[in-house]
């Protein structure tokens, strides 16, 4: 089960994550914001992106991260979305190679 070691900003904004198969990865706040998994953002019964994309800021904050058991994050972003919970699997393919 893929698990973040460590969770931490990295210089130029980007959410990182060093992984427990030792691979590390960073994702901006916006990405992770469009990527939402929550109800509000994706259609539960079709998979249908319901988040307009536009209305999401350029330079949106990441507020709070939460662990969510052993299988996921919460993120709180600066716009007041709190409702996403990012299994660790999905973060790990949203991140690149930092």
């Amino acid at each position: 089960m893929i698990q973040p070691k460590k969770i931490f900003r990295t210089k130029d904004g980007r959410l990182g994550f060093e992984w427990n198969d030792s691979s590390r990865g960073a994702c901006s706040i916006r990405e992770l914001r469009l990527a939402c998994p929550c109800a509000l953002c994706v259609d539960e019964h079709t998979g249908e992106k319901l988040l307009d994309e536009s209305t999401v800021s350029a330079d949106i904050k990441l507020v709070k991260v939460q662990s969510i058991g052993r299988y996921a994050a919460g993120l709180t972003f600066s716009d007041g979305h709190n409702s996403g919970i990012y299994p660790y699997d999905k973060l790990k393919e949203l991140t690149k190679n930092a």
